[in-house]
């Protein structure tokens, strides 16, 4: 009978052990690799944000640090030193925690709305007539027959970007360089402003940390991510992600629906239009109470509408038309008489919409899941060759060409000539879709024409990397002279 007892006593403690395991929670990635300690009483993961999103955003922040820990420092550490509790890679934990809570803390000040709808269209519109102009003056005598690249690159001059000619295969190419002396200085200036004091004297870890971010970061994103073959491939990603979960959503099935007759649907349209006008102004009141409500500085109320900007570089960016140009005027004169109600609303859209945890929360898994897609770093991949290229840069017309509205294609590109022809898919297409469909094509080319050269990408990349240090950190902005 002792027995028999001991054998429940068994079996009941095994089901017991095993339903606390199904109900245990997971440990965290970052607490694995960064706070292995099983121990109560050892170090747990820090705060890291001051916003009320801290339970959402700081998991994910901690989760990219120890992915990056893992690749690129206990990779090495591990090798030569003995740290089974981590306390050096913890030690770089806290450092990194508080450049994040001090970025935060400048983060709180900048001034956004000027951000997103004042300086950012006027850097893109810049951008775009500058490289219009430098496609018209190449190879001609005004521009003593220097290329499309050199054109843009004297339009646009700056201190980091030089370009260097190279030749092989018989033919002369320029390739576009970011003087790294540039990129050090802007860093270690960084440096000095992030890191803690102690941190920032200790010139080995300052070498260290500045060398990672300009060769490793920096140098990726000029000589790869600013290649024209990218910023295609993304776009196609991005626009193919946005179509794939719009025809999710509308795969749905719907139970079977009896057309009803024309006297039916004239019944139920003339009774929803009341239904219909009253929720419309619903939205609209609530809208424009929101919008009011919103806190805007006064010197906003002096100045035209923040939508002028965005206005001016869509003027600059579509095909010059006549309809078109009319339109915007219009268009301005309306929002003239509405620049209060306009200015609140952008203050609103931009400070309460847009700049939300939520897009920090995308922005941190789109990171992670780019850098590490399974937990790992992915092996660096060959270049495309140009025919690959062609076939990526194609393949990213057609999915902004199946984006555009049909309305937009008709005003904005004249009628060509017909044809017969197919789609993408392979599909017979008569004369009427293949004039709407090579019309979609070359708006599409049209609009991507600012992204088809290394160069041009490697200023404005350059050009948006300035802006944003000056927003960030206006003390390292040196006033020009009168």
């Amino acid at each position: 009978m002792t027995a028999d007892i001991r054998a429940r006593s068994a079996i009941a403690a095994s089901t017991s052990s095993s339903a606390t395991r199904a109900v245990a929670t997971p440990v965290p990635l970052h607490q694995r690799i960064l706070y292995p300690s099983p121990s109560p009483h050892g170090p747990r993961p820090p705060r890291i944000l001051h916003a009320a999103a801290h339970t959402e955003l700081d998991p994910l922040i901690l989760d990219l640090i120890a992915l990056v820990c893992r690749e690129h420092v206990l990779s090495w550490y591990s090798s030569i030193s003995r740290d089974p509790e981590r306390a050096f890679v913890q030690q770089v934990t806290s450092i990194l925690v508080h450049v994040i809570q001090t970025f935060e803390v400048r983060l709180a000040h900048v001034d956004f709305v000027e951000l997103f709808a004042v300086d950012l269209p006027a850097l893109l519109e810049t951008h775009v007539r500058d490289w219009d102009q430098a496609t018209g003056k190449a190879n001609t005598g005004h521009a003593h027959n220097f290329d499309r690249d050199n054109v843009f690159h004297l339009l646009q001059p700056h201190i980091a970007v030089t370009l260097e000619g190279t030749t092989g295969t018989g033919k002369k190419t320029t390739q576009v360089q970011v003087d790294p002396t540039y990129l050090r200085a802007l860093v270690d200036h960084l440096l000095r402003l992030l890191l803690p004091p102690e941190d920032y004297r200790a010139s080995t870890e300052r070498a260290i940390t500045r060398e990672i971010l300009v060769n490793f970061i920096f140098g990726n994103v000029f000589n790869r991510v600013a290649q024209p073959w990218f910023v295609y491939s993304a776009i196609t990603k991005i626009i193919v992600a946005r179509r794939s979960s719009a025809h999710g959503a509308s795969d749905v099935e719907m139970p079977p629906v009896t057309t009803p007759s024309l006297p039916d649907r004239l019944l139920a349209t003339i009774s929803s239009i009341p239904r219909v006008f009253r929720a419309l102004s619903t939205s609209i009141t609530t809208l424009y109470h929101t919008a009011v409500s919103s806190p805007v500085p006064p010197h906003y109320r002096h100045q035209p509408p923040l939508t002028t900007p965005w206005i001016s570089f869509l003027l600059v960016l579509l095909p010059s038309s006549p309809l078109l140009a009319q339109a915007t005027h219009y268009l301005s004169l309306l929002l003239a008489l509405f620049s209060s109600f306009i200015t609140s609303l952008t203050f609103y859209l931009i400070n309460d919409k847009l700049c939300t945890g939520r897009l920090v929360k995308t922005v941190l898994e789109n990171t992670t899941q780019a850098l590490f897609p399974n937990g790992h770093s992915p092996p660096k991949e060959p270049d495309p060759t140009e025919e690959e290229q062609e076939t990526i840069k194609r393949n990213c017309q057609e999915a902004i060409a199946s984006m555009l509205p049909k309305m937009a294609v008709k005003i904005l590109v004249p009628r060509g000539g017909g044809g017969t022809g197919s789609d993408s898919r392979g599909h017979s297409l008569s004369e009427d879709d293949v004039d709407e469909l090579s019309r979609a094509r070359a708006l599409a080319r049209h609009l991507m024409r600012p992204l088809d050269s290394h160069l041009a990408n490697v200023h404005l990349f350059v050009l948006v990397l300035d802006l944003l240090v000056g927003r960030v950190f206006p003390e390292m902005v040196v006033p020009t002279e009168d």
